[in-house]
C-alpha cells in the first residue's frame, strides 16, 4: 500500500481557495472530500513499474554490422 493520504476537509478547503472556490457551500466541500477518496483509491489500483531499473535496455549491446570483422 501506498503511503499517500486521503485529504482532510481542511486541505481540500485550502485546494478550493487556491483554485478560485473559496464560496462553495459546505455540501459541496463536502463532496469534494468524497472525490478525494475515490480518486486516491483509483490512483491506487493503478499498476505501477516497480522500478525504473528493470528494464530489457541495459542488457541491450550493439553489434558489428554484418560484413565486418
Amino acid at each position: 500500500m501506498s503511503d499517500l493520504q486521503t485529504p482532510t476537509i481542511e486541505e481540500i478547503r485550502l485546494y478550493a481557495a487556491r483554485h478560485g472556490l473559496q464560496g462553495l457551500p459546505e455540501d459541496q466541500f463536502a463532496r469534494l472530500g468524497e472525490l478525494a477518496q475515490t480518486v486516491r483509491e483509483a490512483g491506487l489500483a493503478l499498476p505501477r513499474m516497480p522500478s525504473k531499473e528493470d528494464e530489457p535496455a541495459h542488457l541491450f549491446t550493439m553489434t558489428a554490422p554484418r560484413g565486418t570483422k
